[in-house]
């Protein structure tokens, strides 16, 4: 089969990771002496959209929302490299205390593992946390990769790493599938040759999941039908 290997997401993908993000951007924007207000401004709704283009992305536009000023602002700047520093604190310690996995996804990759399916992870979240993460929620297991955003000199929409993974995975990116939630995912896996797979939950920065165009769109991974996507995947559809 046409099909040789799987490059999976992280957040929103195979763990619910809002409420993680939720309780340490609110310990970080405090530790940054900001109103509570401000905080507030922080809501599960606004990371919703937001998370997916890494952390410094993520953090630039946090301090800007809670402070009502442009994600460019000199303020912002200034104040990131403190906010990274409280951020990776919090996170370190916290991590996956307010995470879920998703329903299907620890059935889905046994059944790939099952098959002999090479499985990575490639996520935009730092490599120590994802496979802290992963750990944490019994997952490592599967993987015979976990890259981060800090695995690479660049982060997902770039194709740099679903490049770089294949190439750690030994497969062409025309026979690698990539599994996502977001057009991030998908505009990376596009623009790498990989065709790819999108689950209809997750985080799309507020847009609905089926706009993007993909192989397939699943409820849940353990929906994944290996053969079948082959065979799409041979065919061009």
């Amino acid at each position: 089969m046409p099909l040789q290997a799987a490059i999976i997401d992280l957040d929103g993908t195979m763990v619910d990771t809002l409420g993680d993000f939720v309780v340490v951007l609110h310990h970080t924007l405090a530790d940054l002496n900001c109103h509570p207000v401000e905080v507030a401004r922080v809501s599960r709704e606004f990371i919703e959209q937001t998370v997916g283009k890494g952390t410094e992305d993520l953090l630039r536009k946090t301090l800007a929302h809670a402070w009502g000023l442009l994600d460019d602002d000199a303020e912002v700047l200034a104040q990131l490299p403190q906010a990274l520093a409280r951020y990776k604190h919090h996170y370190e310690r916290l991590n996956g205390q307010n995470a879920q996995v998703y329903p299907g996804v620890a059935t889905g990759l046994a059944r790939l593992s099952e098959l002999g399916v090479p499985l990575a992870c490639l996520t935009n979240k730092p490599t120590a946390f994802a496979e802290q993460l992963l750990t944490l929620k019994g997952l490592r297991g599967y993987f015979r990769h976990v890259f981060g955003g800090d695995a690479f000199e660049r982060k997902k929409p770039d194709p740099l790493p679903l490049l770089k993974t294949c190439e750690a995975l030994g497969t062409e990116p025309a026979r690698t599938l990539m599994v996502g939630d977001s057009s991030n995912d998908a505009q990376a896996a596009r623009a790498a040759g990989c065709p790819v797979a999108l689950v209809r939950y997750g985080y799309n920065h507020g847009h609905p999941i089926e706009e993007v165009p993909a192989l397939v769109h699943v409820d849940s991974l353990d929906a994944l039908d290996w053969p079948a996507l082959s065979l799409a995947a041979d065919s061009g559809a």
